[in-house]
């Protein structure tokens, strides 16, 4: 709008002049301009429907401090070729209230669509939201503009920092028994709800074990194996803390990373925006790790709630589990309930025994 209440200024200027020195040309020069800016602007205000903006991510999962691009797609469908179009993006945590301001400069655009991309670089985790919040549409000249509203929201997770954390298992966690719909596909157990597979008769295996059926149809004598049950011996709380120290992010996503590794199934648990309860996601492989970590930066409260153990406890009710490891809000660390310590580094060992 600056153009035109420059435009509006020299108008009555040159009026003023007229006025005064009874002057034909300053009066035409500010008819002119009044006529000029009256034009572009109903010009403008009929170009400016025409115009329709769009963002878009490519690549829409990056590592903290990696490069990721924001595109900014703008079509014009009038017959008139505009000067330029700027786009002004807001963004931050998605469930975060401060944000940032960028603008995206498409120039010389026709009828038809342009585009322009940003690369950008965020140094915290999180789900991050982008979201148009003005579009200024120019003349072809470049003088004059219009501000238009157009809704348009990109999104994109920036992922934790992780790194390798020693993690010492007992015995206790390796063998954990416990209630559980998953079994191990490698290892034999004693759970006889479910059946692991079926083996030639050893010495020493109880006549109970022998499948029958099986034995007769194979002409050989044939053991039904029972399944090991999979449980979870490890609770893993999530911080709720989405902010520029977020050191505290990096050790318990690593700390899921490296219990994955380490093969040991376990459960991320975390407060949700949406329903306000615990929410909890098994981890066993490096999939479900991703998806786990994708759905917490996504997912959880942003309100940080004391007593997440207690109410985990009641929710599941007659579950058992070795150790919780919980993530406090001053970003420390408590190991089953014990004082909350300031992790000191990525390479200080943890035995759960």
């Amino acid at each position: 709008m600056l153009g035109y209440v420059i435009t509006g200024i020299l108008a009555l200027g040159m009026i003023y002049l007229a006025l005064i020195y009874e002057s034909t040309s300053f009066a035409l020069l500010g008819m002119s301009a009044v006529a000029f800016g009256v034009l572009s602007f109903f010009v403008l205000l009929f170009v400016s429907r025409k115009v329709s903006v769009h963002l878009t991510i490519p690549v829409k999962i990056a590592d903290k401090g990696q490069r990721f691009s924001l595109r900014a797609e703008v079509r014009n469908d009038s017959w008139l070729p505009l000067g330029k179009c700027r786009v002004v993006v807001a963004y931050g945590e998605s469930h975060g209230q401060r944000r940032e301001r960028i603008a995206l400069t498409i120039r010389d655009l026709p009828r038809g669509t342009r585009a322009e991309t940003r690369h950008l670089t965020i140094l915290s985790s999180g789900e991050y939201e982008f979201s148009i919040r003005r579009v200024m549409v120019f003349d072809p000249f470049g003088i004059f503009y219009l501000s238009k509203r157009q809704k348009s929201i990109a999104k994109a997770l920036v992922l934790p920092t992780l790194e390798e954390i020693p993690v010492k298992l007992g015995e206790g966690v390796k063998h954990f028994y416990g209630e559980t719909m998953e079994y191990d596909d490698e290892r034999p157990g004693q759970d006889a709800s479910e059946t692991f597979g079926v083996r030639e008769f050893q010495e020493g295996d109880k006549l109970q074990r022998i499948h029958w059926k099986l034995s007769a149809r194979m002409d050989d004598l044939m053991v039904k194996e029972d399944s090991l049950p999979k449980a979870c011996a490890i609770l893993l709380f999530m911080p709720d803390h989405f902010g520029d120290d977020d050191a505290i992010l990096d050790y318990m996503a690593s700390l899921s990373y490296s219990l994955t590794d380490a093969k040991c199934a376990h459960y991320v648990v975390y407060q949700s925006e949406g329903t306000g309860d615990i929410t909890r996601l098994r981890v066993d492989d490096e999939e479900s790790f991703y998806l786990a970590v994708t759905r917490w930066l996504t997912e959880a409260s942003r309100t940080p709630k004391e007593g997440k153990l207690e109410r985990y406890r009641e929710k599941y009710r007659g579950e058992h589990f070795l150790h919780s490891i919980v993530a406090t809000q001053d970003g420390k660390v408590s190991v089953d309930e014990a004082e909350a310590l300031l992790p000191k580094n990525f390479k200080e060992e943890l035995f759960l025994r």
